[in-house]
């Protein structure tokens, strides 16, 4: 079919380029930004929950110390240094949660001892920390 201005009104013919952006064009640049947002929120999930662990284990460790440094401090035959199983729950100031310290001694010879502490929460009991001191009577320590 033919114009007056001898163009033909062919579907392939090309067309004005009108402006903005096209169905496609948009399609593929929501999907990328939304690739980009839920690979950022993956992150921040992750990164919180290091910051988690990252949180429990530095107060395991100042605790344990603490509480090592008491045992090492006690005579060789206390109470607390008897082979077997000791625990003691406390609340830590710096943290809303409760924790345990369970302690197992045991006498591998009879001038030395193994003592081995596990911190946890009786919340989440899987999430521990694990510590071991070895006690020589005639090093005192």
């Amino acid at each position: 079919m033919w114009h007056v201005s001898g163009k033909t009104n062919h579907p392939m013919s090309p067309r004005k380029r009108r402006p903005g952006f096209s169905l496609i064009e948009l399609l593929i640049s929501s999907s990328l930004i939304l690739f980009l947002i839920a690979g950022t929120a993956q992150l921040l999930g992750l990164s919180l929950t290091a910051k988690r662990n990252a949180d429990f284990h530095f107060r395991a460790a100042r605790l344990a110390s603490s509480r090592l440094e008491h045992l090492k401090s006690l005579p060789h035959d206390s109470a607390d240094l008897e082979a077997g199983n000791h625990e003691e729950d406390f609340n830590d100031p710096s943290a809303p949660e409760r924790y345990r310290i369970a302690w197992r001694v045991e006498d591998l010879d009879q001038n030395l001892k193994k003592v081995v502490l596990d911190f946890f929460s009786p919340n989440k009991p899987r999430r521990k920390a694990v510590f071991c001191l070895l006690l020589c009577r005639e090093l005192e320590f």
